[in-house]
C-alpha cells in the first residue's frame, strides 16, 4: 500500500509541476532575453512600410487618452479616441480583412471585401453593406490596429524627421525590433513615435505616440496575441446567419455636401502651402507637411453653428480673431479650432496634430482672405 501511495503522490506531483509550468510559461517567455536586431533604423522603417502584404490574425488592445470633451453625434469616435478598445483582427491583404470590436455590451464587426465594406452590429443583429468610396471619413477602430497605424504614421514622416533604433522587446511572443521617430517640425504636437515590429517580416506589433509636452504615451496600440498566418477566406467573408437582417447604404455625395459653403480656400495660409485634397473635394484642404499638416473645411451654416455652439458648451476656450471669433479645443496631441467671421458666413473647422498658435494664425488668415473676396 505504501508503494502504491508513493507512486500516486509522484504522479500527482508530476501533474502539479506540469500545470505550474503551463501557467507560468507566458511569464517565463516574457522574461527571456530578447535578441537584438542588426537592422538600421532606415532599413527597419523600409521593412515596416513594405509589410502591407504580411497576413496575420490576433487580438489587439489600444489605449488613447486625448482628453477630448464630449461632443454631440460623435459618441463612437469620442470613445475610440478616449478609452480602451479591444478588437480581434484577421488580415489576408489590404482588400481582405476583418476587425471585430469587443465590448461588454456586444460586438461590432467590420469586413473589407472586394464587394465593399460590410458592418455587422450585434445589438441589432444587422449586416450593412456600404456602397461607394470614402474620400473623407471619421476614424474607425481598425485604424488603431498596430500594422495599419504604424504604416500610416511612418508615411507622414518627412526627410527632416529623426529616426533611431530602440532596444528590442518581446510583444505577443515576437522578438520585436524598436524604432523611434522624432518629428523635426516644432509646430507639431507629436513628440515621438515608438514602433516595434518583427524584424523578419516588418509587421508592426506595438505603437506608442508621445506628445511633445508629455512623458507618458498618449496612445498605445499593441497585440496581446498574434499569429502571422493567413486566415481563411471564409473568416473574412460576411456570412449572415438565418434570421440576421441585411441592408445596404450608399455613402452620401460628400463633395455635394461640403463644397460651395464660402469662398474658395487659398493656396497658402499661416506660411503653409496647400496640398492635394481627395478627388471631388475642392473645399476640403490640407496645409503643411509631415506631422504639422492640418485640415481645413468650411461647414454648412446650420451645421457649423451647431458645431460651434456644442464646442463652446463642452468647454472649448474662446479665441478673439481679427474680424471674427473662434472656439479652441486643445489636447496633448490633437488640436481643433472652429472659427467664424463677425459678419457671419461659414464656420471653418481646422484640425491636426499641430500647435494651437498655428491654427489661430491659419484661422486669422482665412477670415482676412474671406473678407477681402467679393
Amino acid at each position: 500500500m505504501s508503494v502504491v501511495r508513493h507512486q500516486a503522490w509522484r504522479r500527482w506531483l508530476v501533474v502539479a509541476c506540469g500545470v505550474a509550468l503551463l501557467c507560468g510559461l507566458p511569464a517565463i517567455i516574457a522574461a527571456l532575453p530578447v535578441p537584438a536586431s542588426s537592422l538600421t533604423a532606415a532599413a527597419l522603417r523600409a521593412r515596416i512600410l513594405a509589410s502591407a502584404g504580411v497576413p496575420y490574425q490576433g487580438y489587439a488592445e489600444s489605449s488613447v487618452d486625448l482628453g477630448l470633451p464630449d461632443l454631440p453625434d460623435l459618441g463612437d469616435v469620442s470613445t475610440l479616441l478616449d478609452g480602451i478598445t479591444d478588437q480581434e483582427a484577421w488580415y489576408r491583404s489590404p482588400g481582405q480583412w476583418r476587425a471585430d470590436v469587443v465590448t461588454s455590451a456586444g460586438e461590432t464587426d467590420t469586413y473589407q471585401t472586394s464587394r465593399g465594406t460590410f458592418l455587422w452590429d450585434y445589438s441589432s443583429n444587422l449586416y450593412t453593406q456600404v456602397l461607394g468610396t470614402e474620400p473623407v471619413r471619421l476614424p474607425r477602430a481598425a485604424d488603431l490596429l498596430p500594422p495599419e497605424l504604424a504604416r500610416r504614421l511612418l508615411g507622414y514622416a518627412s526627410p527632416a524627421d529623426h529616426l533611431s533604433r530602440l532596444p528590442s522587446q518581446r510583444v505577443a511572443g515576437v522578438a520585436a525590433a524598436g524604432l523611434r521617430l522624432v518629428p523635426a517640425d516644432p509646430q507639431t504636437t507629436v513628440g515621438a513615435i515608438d514602433i516595434w515590429a518583427d524584424p523578419a517580416s516588418g509587421l508592426p506589433v506595438e505603437v506608442a505616440i508621445i506628445g511633445r509636452a508629455s512623458i507618458q504615451p498618449i496612445l498605445v496600440a499593441r497585440f496581446l496575441d498574434l499569429s502571422q498566418s493567413r486566415p481563411s477566406l471564409a473568416t473574412v467573408t460576411p456570412s449572415p446567419a438565418l434570421g440576421t437582417g441585411f441592408t445596404t447604404t450608399v455613402l452620401p455625395d460628400i463633395s455635394g455636401i461640403l463644397n460651395g459653403f464660402g469662398p474658395l480656400l487659398p493656396g497658402r495660409i499661416a506660411g503653409m502651402d496647400r496640398v492635394a485634397a481627395p478627388r471631388g473635394l475642392a473645399d476640403v484642404a490640407a496645409y503643411g507637411t509631415g506631422f504639422s499638416r492640418f485640415a481645413v473645411l468650411p461647414l454648412p451654416y446650420g451645421e457649423g453653428q451647431r458645431a460651434l455652439n456644442a464646442a463652446i458648451s463642452a468647454g472649448a476656450g474662446g479665441v478673439n480673431l481679427p474680424g471674427g471669433t473662434a472656439a479652441l479645443i486643445e489636447t496633448p496631441l490633437l488640436t481643433v479650432l472652429l472659427a467664424q467671421a463677425q459678419s457671419g458666413g461659414p464656420v471653418y473647422l481646422l484640425t491636426g496634430t499641430v500647435t494651437a498658435s498655428l491654427l489661430v494664425r491659419a484661422a486669422s488668415d482665412l477670415l482676412t482672405i474671406a473678407q477681402e473676396q467679393p
